[in-house]
């Protein structure tokens, strides 16, 4: 009896908590409160029908409330809210009448929801906000990759050197199609990055999928991995700076890098080699741009807030001025890496060498949702370039296009920002090279060097873009043009 009388009383709460849903967005006159009114009304009552009851459903249903108020106040675009519902009720419509997780069916509908604006806005729970924490940090347990989504598996980008994921030969470009007994497919990038991460000395096996090859396991310890953000070294005269994501104190690790290079001698010439770069901090891109610029703007970001509207212009201190400079990209680096080759092509401060980059042009912010809550990643704003462009879709353009010759082992390059599902609108077509080189046609300086960089130091030492290209040599089984 009593335990009828309970789940009656549920019932009554739940019926009462669908019907106040209406008053969870005030009821004012701007434009789009009643249907943001509808949409939650309609997702709360059809969670609510769908979980298990239990003291979690409030908690959770108050969620709903908070990140739909905070995507229709604060996200970079118009918020298409009838797409949002369907996202929703299309995760929590086949669900039998209260039998889901509560927490398991809020994740799923919400970032279902958050899924149908742009592929980068998402919710992270506790655990997962806290492995992006240790991200940014630079120190976690793991195994030492850096990851995307390609086609609902996680597609590795690149592996760190010297960590578990380098030393068992996994490869950019390789699928993740399990975790344990847990199959990739249908996870969230988040919530694979989470198994992925783990006390040091845990074990975790992976079943991997690569071109021409069937499915293969391999078992990994996980690690703590310390990523060196930063790597410099003299190449005869040249200043070879990798920057392989941008830290909370990527900018500082910059500047001390060319510190500690130039102690004794400015170098001829300055690679920055971002390739493989996912991206970051916002804040640290501009720092690392504003180190070798002394004039003219950094970048700008546009969103539909006033706190999303503003730009950054250069300081007058600049780091190795009149030193020649080279930006190296990929198809794998995005984002802030992006920002920064678009601040110093387009002030004119460096050429840019390599492949058309990834295209992410847009900027997140990240919503702390409360104690054990998660937190909300939120697509806020684009942000563009000097000159006014958007690197949204089209990404950053190379100067210099170095082309892949077949056969050779080289990074994979996966689908782009403009291939995800519902990505934002950005430029309609990315600007035409200057000058494209095959690679191989780049002599190597030592044993080792790598294609890519030995065009770069090639270029280093012609001086030009028609000097360089006129120099080498022509590629194998062609004439001389």
């Amino acid at each position: 009896m009593m335990k009828r009388f309970r789940r009656l009383r549920y019932r009554m709460a739940a019926a009462a908590l669908i019907a106040a849903s209406s008053f969870l967005f005030p009821v004012t006159a701007s434009q789009g409160a009643e249907s943001a009114n509808d949409s939650l009304a309609a997702i709360t009552a059809a969670y609510v029908r769908a979980v298990k009851p239990g003291d979690q459903v409030e908690g959770y249903r108050e969620l709903f409330g908070s990140i739909f108020r905070r995507v229709q106040r604060a996200y970079a675009t118009e918020v298409n809210l009838p797409q949002m519902t369907d996202a929703a009720m299309k995760v929590l419509a086949p669900i039998k009448h209260e039998s889901g997780d509560p927490a398991a069916v809020f994740k799923a509908a919400v970032n279902a929801a958050l899924a149908s604006l742009d592929p980068h806005s998402g919710y992270l729970d506790a655990r997962e906000q806290s492995s992006q924490r240790e991200s940014i940090s630079g120190s976690f347990g793991g195994l030492g990759m850096e990851v995307d989504m390609q086609d609902g598996l996680v597609r590795i980008m690149s592996p760190i050197e010297d960590t578990p994921a380098s030393r068992a030969g996994l490869r950019s470009g390789d699928l993740i199609v399990r975790f344990d007994d847990h199959a990739v497919l249908g996870m969230s990038l988040a919530d694979a990055v989470s198994r992925m991460r783990g006390r040091p000395g845990t074990a975790v096996n992976l079943v991997i999928r690569r071109a021409g090859q069937d499915d293969f396991n391999v078992l990994l310890t996980r690690e703590t991995i310390r990523t060196q953000a930063v790597r410099w070294r003299m190449d005869d005269d040249v200043l070879v700076l990798r920057l392989s994501r941008f830290t909370g104190s990527a900018g500082a690790d910059v500047e001390k890098a060319v510190t500690a290079a130039t102690s004794s001698r400015t170098p001829r010439a300055l690679i920055l080699d971002m390739r493989g770069n996912p991206g970051g901090l916002l804040n640290q891109a501009v720092v690392a741009a504003d180190l070798f610029l002394s004039q003219g703007e950094i970048v700008s970001i546009r969103g539909r807030t006033p706190g999303n509207q503003r730009s950054w212009k250069a300081n007058a201190a600049e780091m190795l001025a009149g030193v020649p400079m080279v930006v190296m990209l990929d198809g794998n680096s995005a984002s802030a890496a992006e920002l920064v080759a678009a601040a110093l092509q387009e002030n004119g401060r460096a050429i840019v060498m390599g492949q058309r980059s990834y295209g992410k042009g847009s900027v997140q912010t990240v919503v702390p949702l409360g104690a054990e809550k998660g937190a909300l990643r939120l697509t806020t704003a684009l942000y563009y370039g000097p000159s006014g462009r958007s690197v949204q879709r089209v990404g950053v353009s190379p100067d210099i296009e170095l082309v892949v010759a077949p056969g050779t082992q080289e990074v994979r390059m996966g689908r782009r920002e403009a291939d995800r599902q519902h990505a934002l609108p950005g430029a309609d077509a990315p600007a035409p090279p200057r000058a494209s080189v095959v690679q191989t046609r780049c002599p190597r300086p030592r044993e080792g060097t790598d294609l890519a960089l030995s065009c770069a130091l090639a270029y280093v030492k012609a001086g030009g873009v028609e000097t360089f290209v006129a120099a080498l040599p022509p590629a194998p089984g062609t004439a001389q043009q």
